[in-house]
């Protein structure tokens, strides 16, 4: 049997919509877990007022107000510094007779603080507060976010690697118990670098579900189905980003916060037991009666003997170092050729922009001083949209190329208006266009790269794309905290910058739409030729 009967019994196993959409439930659902711990951070890490922290002064009962009037008077509500006053008299003479006796008294040297007060009233014990993570350990706070994207860059690499050796479904469910045992375990540690680790074993676990929960949905449908159920696929992120302001509001501090949305990672249990495994990854183990247990034909039990079938063994069989000296060689001959090297360099560039601006988006609230549990809602609510009918309207009537300019464009043009306009709902409006169509730029630009390339590099290709694209999840929070604490507009601007260059790039790659899938590199390069041959006849 050839793989189009295969594909013939997997089409008529998905006309029972009723298992289609159990399977989709099942492979999209953790996404909700994803996007709320890798967006937890906008609640997590907060932005409390601070003050130094003046042992003689708090032993004494002054308030942050009364502490901050004497020892910062005239600097930032938020100051690293403090005067280098004698705290022990200042303490003994009562806050008015101290206040009167500094106004009248020239002013000591300014000193560096060597610990904070914050003021916890407002949004509760946050990281920051947890840990001190402000003035110089203020790139620390950034990196309890960049944490979960490290987890997910290594994590996409290793499970990419095991899933073909171990199977889609194991490697999902180890996952889903390193959900279950990481993220609670966030909330009860006391030491910093431990809660890094374990934020950096929640992404490993966000990305192995993602990665073979996907897998699996792509592997157990056909066309028809699989391109609606991809554009689908991600609205589970959009109702993580919903529940989480919901749970941020009902918590008191950020320990409580992080239970509440690790502890339900429990109901993963139902995933595990009732998912099936990918019938493909079967047949390549040579376990036919499994697979067609799955499908619910006894058609896979035509492949032994195969040809077909006994060459993907093979290559399924490769130890994983020669998968990863395969990986590498598949890797840099996206180089050999000046037009290869065009293609991905673009590529990557647009990946790399869509992720850094998707996520300076979603945690740029405090700098925008906007109610931060309204935001993130928005952000979600605009998501479904930006992931489902946007690209699929522009897709229907433009190419993919320009589909991407204009998306690219107006994500760009939206987030440079936000230095002209009134801080609040004009900025926050400007914000959620951007969010809009910065959503709607991944489903275009997947769809692109696959048809950009050949066969033979396609795969290696997207996958590039997508691991370099994590750089942009890292480079984030280091912008918006660090680069928005000096100019609150500078990582939007910065944003719509690089937007507005992406767009201009992609005239340099042809378009895509209605031409047929390259298999080789020779098709590639007859295809640029007749390109070029158009144009010189236009013109």
């Amino acid at each position: 049997m050839d793989p189009v009967t295969l594909e013939s019994a997997l089409e008529k196993k998905c006309k029972n919509h009723l298992w289609l959409v159990w399977l989709f439930f099942l492979t999209s659902t953790p996404g909700i877990f994803n996007s709320m711990h890798i967006t937890s951070y906008v609640f997590l890490g907060g932005d409390p007022s601070f003050s130094c922290d003046i042992p003689e002064l708090v032993e004494s009962n002054w308030t942050m107000e009364q502490i901050i009037e004497i020892s910062s008077p005239g600097m930032n509500k938020q100051s690293c510094v403090k005067y280098d006053w004698n705290y022990t008299l200042l303490s003994e003479m009562g806050f008015d007779q101290a206040r009167h006796y500094c106004n009248h008294t020239e002013k000591p040297e300014v000193i560096k603080c060597y610990g904070y007060i914050f003021d916890e009233e407002t949004k509760g014990q946050t990281i920051v507060s947890q840990w001190d993570l402000v003035c110089d350990n203020l790139p620390l706070r950034s990196t309890a976010q960049v944490g979960v994207a490290i987890g997910k860059f290594f994590g996409a690499f290793i499970f990419g690697l095991f899933a073909d050796r171990f199977g889609r479904k194991k490697i999902f469910c180890f996952s889903c118990f390193l959900y279950m045992v990481a993220g609670p375990a966030g909330a009860l540690v006391n030491d910093y670098l431990l809660f890094i680790i374990l934020r950096i074993l929640v992404g490993v676990a966000g990305s192995g579900v993602y990665e073979a929960g996907y897998t699996i949905l792509s592997e157990l449908t056909v066309k028809h189905y699989r391109a609606y159920l991809g554009c689908l696929y991600n609205v589970s992120y959009s109702v993580g980003l919903i529940l989480l302001p919901l749970a941020a509001y009902f918590t008191n501090n950020w320990q409580q916060l992080q239970l509440a949305i690790s502890v339900p990672t429990i109901f993963l249990l139902i995933h595990c037991w009732y998912l099936p495994e990918s019938p493909r990854w079967l047949i390549t183990r040579g376990k036919l009666e499994k697979a067609s247990i799955i499908i619910g034909s006894k058609c896979c039990l035509d492949f032994e003997g195969n040809a077909h079938h006994q060459k993907i063994v093979q290559d399924q069989n490769h130890p994983w170092y020669k998968k990863v000296i395969i990986f590498l060689k598949n890797y840099f001959m996206l180089f050999s050729t000046f037009e290869l090297t065009k293609r991905i360099l673009i590529c990557y560039l647009g990946w790399f922009v869509g992720n850094l601006y998707y996520y300076v988006i979603a945690l740029n609230g405090a700098n925008f001083t906007v109610n931060e549990y309204l935001y993130v809602g928005l952000n979600g609510i605009c998501e479904v949209p930006g992931y489902t009918i946007l690209p699929l309207v522009v897709l229907t009537y433009y190419g993919r190329r320009s589909a991407g300019i204009a998306l690219f464009t107006v994500s760009g043009i939206a987030v440079l208006i936000i230095m002209f306009v009134p801080q609040g709902w004009p900025v926050m409006s400007m914000a959620m266009i951007g969010r809009l169509t910065v959503s709607a730029v991944f489903s275009v630009i997947i769809l692109q790269t696959s048809e950009l390339f050949p066969t033979e590099h396609r795969n290696t290709a997207v996958g590039s794309s997508l691991t370099v694209a994590q750089f942009g999840t890292m480079a984030a929070p280091y912008i918006v905290d660090i680069l928005g604490k000096k100019i609150w507009w500078i990582p939007t601007t910065l944003c719509g910058v690089l937007s507005l260059l992406c767009a201009f790039v992609l005239f340099f790659i042809p378009e895509t739409r209605d031409t047929p899938m390259l298999d080789t590199l020779s098709e590639m390069n007859q295809g640029k030729e007749s390109h070029t041959n158009d144009t010189e006849s236009a013109s």
